[in-house]
């Protein structure tokens, strides 16, 4: 994922010109996941108090405004001024690299959200298309990208078990998300597409929840059987989160669809669901502390100053959102208060990685343009 830029490593009396620069990495879309999975919180309105409501509401379109700045920024450098499609095919085949490609269609599939639950755009006719366009090219991404990585390591001889990080869990993440998104659009889009959305629907979440559930079997063997924690790196501890949160969203999302398919079990789906989200969400909060311990007992050195530092925060998010969404079914005062806590601490945490990001541009800016002694 990166280490920190030093001084020390920028050659002395160089003008630095080429070479990989910390927004090279494919990573930094995971900024884009984080600043529009914050915004679907604030968006959700956690405690639904009168006196912030309209914060919320407003805080929710400023993000969502941001992350698809963010994004059309990333998109343009990496395309355009970068080229860095170079060499995408080996990097896509690595450990390290490979899963962290999946933030780019992760990217699309949480701004697609945002514009369906923030701006009211699926309200529309055009709107609906947008957002159908980017599930879908998202989604199939996001697919593509699982089919070929994991077919690559199936055939590899070189991965090893201290290769699994938690990186491996965002392109699960993806799929899940394209499951959560078409079964939300199910009711809104033209009849015709209605059917085909809560199908796709269905077999999302069947393809994400499974592969996650392999993912995090390989990924808890490694934490216990083989090199030490440290070796992951504290951010990666917490993409767990995003997996096990967006399915319990996922899991309710689908199980609502049930009734446009001609099933006659919708209720019993509709409980079941609740039911296994529970039990993600409960797991969840297991894995928070876990997580929160791995990240005291690094210390400094669980802020990197790279693009894995917004590991830090979309998975939180979607753990927020799964928190809000439970306690609403279950009409919990509990759950809705801890909504609340856990939404300022993660506008929180937003805010330092963001000002930590920032900071480290600014300094590998300054060492770059830095001439001979």
């Amino acid at each position: 994922m990166g280490a920190r830029a030093t001084p020390d490593q920028i050659p002395a009396g160089d003008r630095v010109t080429d070479g990989p620069r910390l927004l090279d990495q494919p990573s930094w879309y995971a900024a884009v996941m984080g600043t529009g999975g914050t915004a679907l919180v604030a968006a959700a309105d956690p405690g639904r108090l009168s006196a912030l409501s309209p914060f919320s509401m407003w805080l929710s379109r400023v993000l969502v405004a941001t992350a698809a700045v963010l994004f059309c920024f990333l998109v343009v450098r990496t395309f355009v001024v970068r080229r860095l499609v170079r060499g995408l095919v080996a990097s896509l085949r690595s450990p390290a690299t490979g899963p962290a490609y999946a933030t780019f269609p992760g990217a699309i599939n949480v701004l697609a959200l945002g514009l369906l639950r923030v701006t009211g755009w699926a309200d529309t006719g055009a709107g609906q298309w947008v957002v159908l366009v980017m599930a879908a090219v998202g989604t199939t991404l996001g697919l593509a990208l699982t089919v070929f990585f994991f077919v690559s390591a199936f055939e590899s001889q070189d991965f090893e078990a201290e290769d699994i990080s938690g990186t491996w869990f965002i392109p699960e993440t993806v799929i899940l998300l394209g499951a959560v998104l078409f079964g939300e659009m199910s009711g809104t889009l033209p009849e015709p597409l209605q059917r085909t959305a809560a199908v796709l629907s269905f077999g999302l979440l069947g393809v994400g929840l499974i592969l996650f559930t392999l993912t995090a079997t390989l990924f808890f063997n490694r934490l216990v059987l083989h090199r030490q924690v440290e070796g992951v790196g504290a951010p990666a501890m917490w993409i767990m989160l995003s997996p096990l949160s967006v399915s319990a969203l996922a899991i309710q999302t689908v199980a609502a669809e049930t009734a446009m398919l001609g099933g006659t079990w919708g209720p019993a789906a509709l409980q079941t669901a609740n039911f296994l989200g529970a039990i993600l969400w409960g797991f969840s909060l297991w894995w928070v502390a876990a997580a929160t311990l791995v990240t005291i007992h690094a210390g400094r050195s669980a802020v990197t100053f790279t693009s894995a530092d917004w590991g830090f925060v979309f998975p939180p998010a979607a753990m927020v959102l799964a928190t809000v969404t439970l306690g609403r079914y279950w009409q919990s005062g509990f759950m809705e208060a801890m909504g609340v806590i856990f939404s300022f601490v993660l506008l929180a945490v937003w805010g330092s990685v963001l000002t930590g990001s920032i900071i480290a541009l600014a300094r590998e800016r300054g060492h770059r343009s830095v001439g001979p002694a």
